[in-house]
């Protein structure tokens, strides 16, 4: 299977982290969702795939909407409900994704997240005593 790549849209700002610390919840709550359905469709509409092996690394790209100032830590937790709807579509825990590697794109109307992620080509089989 070769590398599979996801287009989502850019996380609103709702999403952040630091919007909890506002006493607003409810707001967060409710993009974060309405942000995982949108990813959900994404990935339907990209056809996205299971994989059989599992993921043997993850390339993300954030393509912000403008030139303003990202930071990964912030992007990663905003982008949280993506990674879950991608774990669902291709059927690998987003715990199970390692290595991950962020990278800043150019700034792209609207904004996007690229995710391209490498399957494992084999399964491991366990050692269980010596042949013969």
């Amino acid at each position: 299977m070769p590398e599979v790549i996801i287009t989502l849209p850019w996380p609103p700002a709702k999403t952040s982290p630091n919007k909890s610390n506002s006493g607003n919840w409810w707001e967060k709550s409710t993009a974060a969702k309405s942000y995982k359905t949108t990813c959900g469709k994404e990935c339907q509409a990209q056809g996205v795939r299971k994989m059989k092996h599992g993921v043997d690394g993850v390339s993300v790209t954030y393509h912000p909407p403008t030139n303003g100032r990202i930071d990964w830590d912030n992007m990663a937790n905003r982008c949280k409900q993506g990674w879950d709807a991608i774990s669902e579509a291709i059927g690998v825990d987003d715990g199970d994704w390692w290595p991950v590697v962020s990278n800043k794109g150019a700034k792209v109307k609207g904004g996007c997240v690229v995710v391209r992620i490498t399957p494992k080509l084999t399964t491991e089989i366990e050692h269980r005593g010596e042949i013969g």
